[in-house]
């Protein structure tokens, strides 16, 4: 039996229905999908630190999960997966259910310079979602006081006078501060010898000890050696200008145009992770950021709160990732990252 044999009003009832049908569906779908993010989060959240507690980057981590828990009204628990320089607290949240309730706060090394000089089963750009900058946290050359030395450009003449005698330790082959050594030799056209040590609380003692004459390091671990005179600061690498507990300190681009090392700390999630929640997550670790009260806290533990969209953080990153990228190249053709 043809369709045509139906009565035509019967027709055009079952399809008027169905049409309604397919409609109620498609919106009850919709509403549904609507609810879930306005009810986001539906449980706890955990938020992993792909590295050992202590530090910079677990502070951070504990101070943002206690915010996000009063702002979302849901536990968040601070998980440490620390291991393979990062990698496995990251690939743990690469592979996550894409539904904001598995976090991460990565620094600038684990996101940017690890996939260039490691082998890591993450892809940063593909696996993992932006959710927004946190901090960026000061970053400085200093010396060990038994070298004389008393600016940047003391340093670099003493290098370029004694080719490959100038050492700088680092917290380990292919780190981030053993690339902004590299990169502080290769702009000041001098040789100098990479110490790396497997830390780096390891690269502090041996620069106390002057088993190594620099080290280019952040002023959270350099501060209390600054400060009792142990070490002598020479410049302030970062891109975001003047230390505000060190403003005497000069900038390294006064001496050497161009040279800025910045290490950061960002928010992610899943890479599928939907915009909605992204928005939430972001608009919650704002208003964090910008309280006064936690900004001076962080600011006191050489942070720069540093707030802004989830577009935001993906375009600095991309600079970040093309400028690493640049460094990583060069030392691989020099044979200085094997």
């Amino acid at each position: 039996m043809h369709s045509s044999d139906f009565p035509s009003h019967l027709s055009r009832r079952k399809l008027v229905a169905g049409a309604g049908a397919g409609g109620l569906a498609a919106m009850a779908l919709f509403a549904s999908a609507a609810h879930a993010q306005e009810a986001f989060p539906t449980k706890p959240l955990s938020v992993v630190v792909p590295m050992a507690p202590g530090g910079s980057t677990d502070y951070l981590a504990r101070t943002v999960a206690q915010h996000l828990s009063e702002a979302l009204g849901k536990p968040v628990v601070v998980d440490n997966k620390a291991g393979a320089t990062g990698a496995i607290g990251t690939s743990f949240v690469a592979r996550a259910p894409a539904d904001g309730h598995t976090l991460l706060v990565a620094p600038s090394s684990v996101i940017v310079v690890n996939p260039l000089v490691s082998k890591v089963s993450y892809d940063t750009v593909r696996d993992l979602k932006p959710i927004g900058l946190l901090a960026k946290v000061e970053v400085i050359v200093v010396a060990a006081k038994e070298t004389g030395f008393k600016t940047l450009a003391d340093m670099i003449e003493y290098a370029k006078k004694h080719p490959g005698k100038l050492t700088y330790g680092s917290n380990g082959q292919g780190s981030a501060f053993h690339l902004a050594g590299e990169m502080l030799g290769l702009m000041a056209g001098v040789e100098m010898l990479h110490v790396p040590y497997k830390g780096a609380s390891l690269a502090e003692a041996a620069l106390l000890s002057n088993e190594i004459n620099i080290m280019v390091t952040n002023t959270v671990s350099a501060m209390p050696y600054i400060k009792s005179g142990k070490v002598v600061p020479l410049a302030i690498a970062s891109s975001s200008g003047k230390s505000r507990e060190l403003p005497e300190v000069p900038l390294a681009t006064e001496t050497l145009r161009g040279y800025t090392a910045d290490t950061w700390l960002a928010l992610y999630a899943p890479a599928a992770t939907s915009d909605a929640v992204i928005a939430k997550l972001n608009a919650a670790v704002n208003d964090y950021l910008r309280d006064p009260q936690q900004a001076a806290a962080l600011r006191s533990r050489g942070m720069e709160p540093a707030p802004g969209t989830a577009d935001d953080l993906q375009r600095y990153q991309a600079q970040e990732l093309a400028t690493w990228t640049k460094v990583a190249t060069a030392l691989k053709a020099a044979r200085r990252l094997e």
